[in-house]
């Protein structure tokens, strides 16, 4: 698959997860997108940019950061994702352009972005460093950027998604392939990623966030509005019951005196500035 065959692939994908995307009631991309923007500190009066918005995770609270005197586009590759963004934005009261496509010098002039925010995008793109070198190009000197991206999970929930994964099909366009390995790999090779593309002051650390969830039905119920989705369509019908007492069997493993299961993704979040 190519470059643009697989950028294709990730719009339709996303099209198909919009409706319910992130609508599991399970805290998730908010808090993520949220704690990108406090980190990559955008200010007030500022110009700023999300790629791959989605249903706005990272985009109002740039909204929020930026002011009223400031100006945020949001931009993402999949037409649906970006019906759904306008009509939040309507409801909310929000001001922001949202533009279908990708983050270039065709949608953002060059070095005019204060800030830039991509939050558990980059991994989806088949050239990450001309793609992070793009990114970079659009901010001023001083400009700053923003990644997040997957660290690991605790051992429960690598094995219960390693259930899942026995059934994945070649080429998956999912952070449990292309976002945990190469460049994504370690906060140091996130790290070296965004200097090697022209960033400097460059900090790439984990931060811990934790999932309550009573069982394995719940846990099937919220990842089915995550991009995990695409893996429970690639469960035969027949093989559903099977892989549900491999998860259950592993998530019962962190189940507290609260008698919830409660389980850890670390978050890794890389940012850094435009010399």
């Amino acid at each position: 698959m190519d470059a643009p065959e697989r950028r294709a692939a990730v719009a339709l994908l996303f099209d198909q997860l919009a409706p319910g995307y992130d609508r599991g009631g399970v805290p998730w991309f908010g808090p993520i997108g949220a704690r990108l923007v406090e980190l990559t500190a955008p200010r007030p009066g500022g110009r700023a940019l999300d790629v791959g918005a989605g249903r706005g995770a990272a985009t109002f609270p740039l909204v929020d950061a930026v002011g009223p005197t400031g100006h945020v586009t949001a931009v993402d590759l999949s037409p649906a994702m970006a019906m759904h963004l306008r009509s939040e934005a309507e409801l909310r009261g929000a001001s922001l352009d949202v533009v279908v496509g990708e983050a270039t010098p065709d949608t953002v002039p060059a070095g005019t972005l204060d800030a830039l925010t991509a939050s558990l995008v980059l991994f989806f793109d088949p050239e990450p460093a001309e793609t992070l070198t793009t990114w970079v190009s659009l901010l001023r000197p001083g400009g700053r950027i923003g990644l997040s991206t997957f660290g690991p999970t605790d051992p429960a929930w690598t094995a219960a998604e390693a259930v899942l994964m026995a059934y994945a099909p070649q080429q998956l366009l999912d952070a449990r392939t292309s976002g945990r390995v190469g460049p994504f790999a370690t906060t140091d090779s996130m790290a070296s990623l965004l200097e090697s593309c022209g960033a400097t002051d460059v900090d790439s650390h984990d931060e811990p966030l934790e999932v309550t969830l009573p069982d394995a039905e719940a846990w099937r119920a919220w990842t089915m509005t995550l991009g995990l989705r695409q893996l429970w369509a690639a469960v035969p019908d027949g093989e559903l019951p099977r892989a549900m007492t491999g998860i259950a069997t592993a998530l019962e493993r962190n189940r507290g005196d609260d008698d919830q299961l409660h389980l850890t993704q670390q978050v890794r979040y890389t940012t850094g500035t435009r010399p």
